[in-house]
């Protein structure tokens, strides 16, 4: 016996109804009516396939592999910060005073971080080389502007002058600091190994928010390379002093070489020194951003615990630096710019007596230092004026000429050390252009 077909009230019923019209229920036909249609020659009504039913446990299955994955990677994520957080934090770490960092409004879009490398050479009194308080050597500030996807590095040389008076800072608001040598690398030493005392001192002076500190024991940057195999840097000249030597070109460079590297201030091409010194660290800093563009986010978090362990301390959490090292590696690299504050050099010694000729600074250029910072560094505390700034510069004698601020885009030392790839110049079997291109393809 034949059955009504079943109407399906969905829109992809076969009986759809006009646009327009109501949906309703057809009328039940009357017994025998569908035989009739049958046997008037008209096709019998088509069934809609069977869809064959999901099983149960396939989306069930899907929802737990999915649970297990998250919760690897969770997993991964405690057993770094485990590994890791003991070795992060001192018990006796400065803290940041608050006026100090990033105005309330633009925590998210800023974050400044102050880096400092802590020198133990040879001939310095220190109280404990196993203790971070040496000398500030390498004073790096760093603005990673989150929202606009750019990195600004600004080099203070580490003999510029902080004051001129009893070996003492008076802030603006009061407070002071000694500087054992009047120079900014002494700040830190001799107020207890303070980097929060150093950072207090340079937004005082240079009207820099500073939100984090990163202290690098420089004595260990041989073990640190050693331990990651060398690292790859141009090498813009020839460098030779004291029976080292480098060549120019694209070396991969083992510890003592990289310390040669970066620390030399004589011989041929540093007649100013210091400032020399500073323009040569840059290419060292984009072979370790190369490395680490290699490396990715995962190998990157592999390594903090060796890192943090042996070589640097900080008052950052690990959510903090992997946020940053996250947003670094999106940054392109010419969206990095590398400065330094331009100083006035040969000036007289300070704290010249009797018996001691004096100490060698240079003096900061109020004038150039801010309009550096009002053209790169003040996208989010407005310019400052020179009269805001508590620098130094009339308060000891100078000549009229300072240095450059030498800007330069990371892109630009990245394409420097292409070319050299490109051209050949390089002993490094396997050596690679930022963009993947093998050694010796422009010959």
């Amino acid at each position: 016996m034949s059955q009504t077909p079943r109407h399906i009230n969905t829109d992809r019923s076969l009986n759809r109804p006009a646009a327009g019209a109501a949906h309703s229920v057809p009328p039940s036909a009357p017994a025998g009516e569908g035989n009739a249609r049958h046997s008037a020659g008209s096709e019998p009504p088509r069934r809609r396939k069977k869809q064959k039913k999901t099983p149960l446990w396939l989306p069930f299955a899907v929802v737990m592999a999915v649970i297990a994955v998250i919760s690897g990677v969770v997993v991964y994520g405690v057993s770094v910060v485990n590994r890791v957080d003991d070795k992060l934090h001192d018990d006796n770490a400065p803290v940041i005073q608050e006026e100090v960092k990033t105005a309330e409004e633009y925590k998210g879009d800023v974050v400044n971080i102050l880096i400092c490398g802590i020198d133990y050479e040879e001939g310095r009194s220190y109280s404990d080389a196993s203790s971070n308080d040496g000398m500030t050597d390498m004073i790096l500030y760093c603005q990673f502007d989150i929202k606009g996807g750019a990195l600004r590095m600004l080099q203070i040389p580490r003999n510029s002058l902080v004051t001129t008076k009893n070996k003492k800072i008076t802030l603006s608001n009061g407070k002071t600091y000694a500087a054992t040598n009047y120079q900014i690398n002494s700040v830190a030493l001799s107020n207890g190994g303070s980097i929060a005392a150093l950072a207090e001192v340079i937004y005082d002076q240079y009207r820099l928010p500073i939100d984090y500190y990163v202290s690098v024991d420089m004595q260990a940057l041989v073990e640190m390379v050693d331990n990651f195999g060398g690292i790859e840097v141009y090498i813009p000249r020839d460098m030779s002093y004291g029976g080292s030597k480098l060549l120019k070109g694209y070396r991969n460079l083992d510890g003592a070489s990289a310390e040669f590297f970066v620390r030399c201030r004589h011989g041929d091409g540093y007649a100013n020194s210091d400032i020399d010194r500073l323009n040569m660290q840059r290419y060292f800093y984009a072979g370790l951003f190369k490395r680490a563009r290699s490396m990715g986010v995962t190998d990157i978090l592999n390594q903090l615990p060796l890192i943090f362990k042996n070589y640097i301390k900080t008052d950052m959490d690990l959510s903090t630096i992997a946020k940053l090292v996250v947003s670094f590696l999106k940054i392109d690299s010419s969206n990095i710019i590398l400065a330094q504050t331009p100083v006035f050099m040969g000036v007289p010694n300070v704290g010249k007596t009797d018996t001691f000729a004096g100490y060698s600074c240079v003096v900061p250029d109020a004038g150039s230092i801010a309009n550096l910072l009002n053209q790169y560094f003040c996208t989010y505390t407005g310019p400052v004026d020179v009269s805001e700034m508590n620098l130094v510069t009339d308060e000891w004698p100078h000549g009229s000429a300072s240095t450059d601020a030498n800007i330069q885009y990371m892109g630009r030392i990245d394409k420097e050390s292409d070319d050299a790839i490109l051209s050949g110049d390089t002993d490094l079997d396997g050596a690679v252009t930022t963009d993947g291109q093998a050694a010796g393809s422009a010959q």
